[in-house]
């Protein structure tokens, strides 16, 4: 195409992306159009915040209607996508006649200031790309030129480096001054003197302060890999560098997943045709040359290498960065550590109050939506949340700062889902990094010290796993099979979040504010509750005492809970998770939920504040306690402490209640006395109904199933965490209402019960196995536990539920029962 084309295409698309600019109004949720333009209404307030990039949403095009506008849409944004790098320019040219038709004297003063100034190089940004996204591996030359949208993780970006857009240059021979030179991602110098007297090609002086004329600009370069997802099986992960300008740098940094809108270019690749050295041998022959054809001329360009031997290599121009992640396939997800302010809708706000004022089971609410395809593990569930949720980070007045990111281990036997655990929280955060332990060393984890072979061998500072994963969540799979030298090299990154290095010349002080996921197996493969928790793991004291929670997953063999994970497992691979059970809260708004809970800070209550030491005093005195030869350490204190806040912020409350402390005392006290703890066994408490056949039998007749003998109950049981729960929960009850002055039945209370648990009740026979569990646990809390007792019997023989039930006067409540 030859330049009057071009030309010609530009101006007929910078007429009609003018129009649409103008014209588009967004669609309200009852289908009505808003009256102001949208794209008018956004450049004036990028005026007003004094930004110069306008950002276009590319499925817009499609939502104009064809009959406002006097152009086909879909055909412009075709023209758009495929002839990108032609028509960039006057696309860019079309913010200024935009701002032109802006209303208000300021904003028209503030407009002529910055075109005064110079400063008005105003861009247009396209985001939201109709279909999916590109991958590196399938980019080629016939996409040069074309809008495109690609992603991957940033590995590394440089700094940020001035740019020579336009420039100004003085002719050596006559002194004429040529304005107006573009440049084209490489040095270009003028082709002719316009003198015809002259004939200069070559020597040339940039006018670096010619503020007219010669403009530079901000650009950064990023390193791009493709994701995991992407790579085939047997390859390599491959990468490619992204140029981008102005106000998109700083934007990202590595770790960061992201979608990357622009188009692929193509640049000069100097450093395959020589090495550093020799680069730097011709720049100093070239600046101590003196002979006449030499005089002035300064360094020689790539025109003087010849383009017979010039190369090119493929690097990717970005217009547009946006945070992506796995969780967020149509861009709908949450950054749930993200530094702005949530916005959410009423209906959002009425369900999450409604969720936080369910004081008795909030937690365990919020804990059941977290990685729901797994069945069970609620209390490891509880502990991702909180290290989802985590506390505020503090500093003391001498300048120590004391972390506010939760560290989970979970130790487990084989196939107890950790690392199903583990991948579904790698996924569930846009700053997440899965590692694992058997491939890992103390440089992939850290960082180290390489030499960059298109940076002249300057030695840069490659990043690992844990600064990837700052401000995230770093997963360790099979953290046992990591040698003792590379587990040391976490120490710092565990508990000061900091990172030191002292190699090649560096010394250097980096951040890793992440949190750490880690599972591992025991010694021998299973774990030995007659030992021990030090001696069922390869963790050395100095670990272990850096975790905040330390899970056991014991694969126990019980007929109950394996007929439930049987069954979910088989629900899965019949009907997909649409069909199991939905929790009370989409992974969406879990997201959400968990962005509003950090926005809190709770404080700490004088209340809260002694029950916290109270606590600590329990688990330093009591050897029962003592978490393997590493023993309970101050560690363990601010542990709690972290426990409590994040357990506040979980509740949404402002304070630290003596509530939060007693939960979060309970969850670190139970990863390590819940070891010996098998069952419940509520065999013999209650009252035992015969069977339905038995009862309907006439007097001499035997029952169906008596030639088969006898007929086999199933033993009923609990888990120890579940009797917990109840238990608390109905203690609780009774303390409320004996403090507001009211008497209880145990009919009263078992409809209260079933009323707090009835979203988990989907059939009859459900209700009734809630019914029968149910009378068993509070038969077990009179008889066994002491925990409840009769204040008086039924009036009625007959209906023995009748009777009057209060809590024991000696049992603080919140405390472990059966203890």
């Amino acid at each position: 195409m030859d330049a009057i084309g071009r030309n010609h295409i530009g101006q007929l698309v910078q007429r009609q992306f003018l129009e649409f600019l103008e014209k588009f109004r967004a669609k309200r949720e009852d289908g009505s159009s808003d009256e102001e333009s949208y794209y008018l209404v956004q450049a004036a307030k990028m005026v007003t915040e004094e930004k110069k990039t306008l950002y276009v949403k590319m499925s817009h095009f499609g939502e104009v209607n064809a009959d406002e506008v006097s152009f086909n849409p879909d055909v412009l944004m075709s023209v758009i996508q495929n002839k990108y790098m032609i028509v960039r320019d006057h696309l860019h040219a079309a913010i200024p006649q935009l701002l032109d038709k802006l209303d208000g004297d300021d904003l028209q003063e503030k407009i002529k200031k910055a075109r005064a100034a110079n400063e008005a190089e105003y861009v247009i940004a396209f985001h939201g790309m109709p279909g999916t996204f590109s991958g590196i591996r399938s980019l080629r030359a016939e996409c040069l030129g074309r809008m495109m949208t690609i992603s991957g993780t940033v590995i590394r970006t440089s700094d940020i480096k001035p740019e020579l857009l336009v420039g100004s240059f003085s002719c050596n021979e006559c002194n004429r001054v040529v304005t107006g030179v573009e440049q084209q991602f490489k040095y270009t110098l003028p082709q002719l003197c316009p003198d015809p007297r002259c004939g200069n090609r070559s020597n040339w002086t940039l006018l670096e302060f010619d503020k007219k004329g010669t403009r530079f600009g901000d650009w950064q370069r990023l390193r791009l890999q493709e994701g995991e997802l992407e790579v085939p099986a047997g390859a390599m992960p491959r990468s490619i560098d992204v140029i981008v300008r102005g106000e998109t740098c700083e934007v990202c940094k590595p770790g960061d997943k992201v979608l990357i809108t622009g188009s692929l270019i193509v640049v000069p690749d100097v450093p395959t045709m020589m090495n550093p050295a020799d680069l730097k041998q011709q720049v100093r022959r070239a600046l101590t040359r003196t002979d006449a054809n030499y005089a002035g001329g300064g360094m020689q360009g790539l025109r003087g290498m010849g383009n017979r031997d010039l190369t090119y290599k493929m690097s990717f121009f970005g217009s547009c960065v946006e945070s992506n992640s796995d969780w967020s396939k149509d861009n709908a997800g949450e950054d749930i550590r993200g530094d702005d302010k949530p916005h959410l809708t009423q209906a959002d706000r009425d369900k999450f109050n409604k969720i936080s004022e369910r004081k008795s089971d909030c937690f365990d609410v919020v804990a059941r939506c977290v990685a729901p395809h797994i069945h069970g593990c609620l209390e490891m569930k509880k502990g991702i949340l909180l290290m989802l949720v985590g506390a505020t980070s503090k500093k003391t007045p001498e300048g120590i700062k004391l972390r506010g990111d939760i560290n989970v281990c979970l130790l487990g036997d084989p196939a107890t889902a950790k690392s199903a655990l583990l991948k579904w929280t790698s996924k569930f955060l846009p700053r997440a990094v899965f590692a694992s332990g058997k491939s890992s060393t103390a440089a992939g984890l850290t960082a180290s010290v390489t030499r960059d072979m298109e940076m002249d061998q300057e030695k840069v500072i490659q990043p690992g796993a844990l600064m990837l994963a700052d401000n995230g969540i770093c997963c360790i799979d099979e953290f046992e099979l990591m040698d003792q030298k590379d587990q040391s090299a976490i120490h710092e990154a565990m508990e000061q979040q900091t990172i030191t290095l002292s190699k090649a010349g560096i010394q250097a002080t980096l951040n890793a504010r992440a949190s750490i996921l880690a599972s591992c197996l025991p010694r021998n493969t299973y774990y030995d509750t007659t030992q021990p928790l030090h001696k069922n793991c390869e963790l050395t004291p100095p670990i272990m005492s850096r975790f905040d929670l330390m899970f056991v997953m014991q694969d126990v063999h019980d007929e109950n809970n394996d007929d439930n994970i049987a069954n979910h497992i088989m629900r899965l691979h019949r009907f997909g998770e649409e069909h199991t059970v939905k929790p009370t809260l989409s992974e969406l708004e879990l997201q959400r939920y968990i962005r509003v809970a950090r926005s809190f800070k709770p404080r700490m209550q004088p209340a809260s504040h002694s029950r916290i030491i109270k606590c600590y005093l329990k688990l330093r005195e009591d050897r029962v306690y003592v978490r393997g030869s590493c023993g309970v350490t101050v560690r363990q204190l601010e542990s709690l402490v972290r426990l409590s806040e994040a357990i506040a912020r979980i509740h949404l409350s402002e304070f630290i209640t003596v509530e939060h402390v007693n939960m979060a005392f309970e969850l670190q006290l139970n990863t390590l006395k819940r070891l010996e703890r098998e069952n419940i066994d509520l065999e013999g408490f209650g009252a035992e109904e015969p069977p339905a056949e038995e009862a309907q039998a006439p007097p001499g007749d035997a029952p169906p199933a008596a030639a088969a003998g006898p007929a086999v109950r199933k033993k009923i049981t609990c888990s120890y965490a579940q009797y917990q729960r109840i238990s608390h929960m109905l203690t609780r009850y009774l303390y409320d209402k004996e403090g507001a002055g009211e008497e209880v039945k145990e009919e009263d209370l078992f409809a209260w019960y079933l009323e707090q648990v009835e979203e988990d009740i989907k059939t009859e026979a459900d209700l009734k196995d809630q019914e029968q569990l149910l009378k068993k646990i509070v038969e077990r809390l009179i008889m066994k536990d002491r925990v409840i007792i009769v204040a008086r019997p039924s009036e009625d023989p007959a209906k023995p539920e009748g009777r009057i039930l209060v809590k024991h006067p000696n049992y603080p409540v919140g405390e472990v029962v059966g203890a």
